[in-house]
């Protein structure tokens, strides 16, 4: 795997990706968003074939902040490491723009993926209240940037 910028002929297969990965429902029309407002945030994992196998879409923030917004990998190229080196680059390109944190949201009772970011350097910073639409809560996790790339 390797990871590359996303363009707009990766949205299709992305938009695939989400919906297929995702619990939340997400409009087709997010992803053009997301490159036009930070094209370096938008990132794809690829296989050797060249097939777009994941993706992260970051955002920035004020105060020297960033977001992933989203993260999802196919569920045949999950466990292969794609998921790691899609944050690991965001953090990266983060970095270079002289960001010093990174944070998320994840589901609260999701405990594999926060054990993912845990292992990855992100710490639960508060608990979101009936953040998802379906009513559940969160967890606002966060990593410094610097010194993790």
């Amino acid at each position: 795997m390797f990871v590359r910028h996303m363009t707009a002929a990766d949205i299709d297969r992305v938009y695939e990706i989400a919906c297929g990965s995702l619990e939340e429902t997400y409009l087709r029309e997010i992803f053009l968003l997301f490159i036009n407002a930070w094209p370096a945030g938008q990132l794809v994992a690829v296989n050797a074939f060249g097939n777009v196998a994941g993706f992260i879409s970051g955002a920035k923030l004020a105060s020297g902040k960033a977001s992933v917004q989203l993260l999802a990998v196919e569920q045949r190229y999950r466990r292969m490491g794609a998921g790691s080196r899609l944050l690991e680059e965001l953090k990266f390109r983060a970095s270079m723009e002289g960001i010093c944190i990174l944070q998320l949201e994840v589901r609260e009772e999701n405990a594999d993926v926060v054990s993912f970011y845990r292992k990855r350097g992100f710490l639960p910073a508060e608990r979101l209240e009936s953040f998802y639409n379906n009513g559940g809560c969160a967890l606002r996790m966060m990593c410094s940037v610097r010194g993790n790339s």
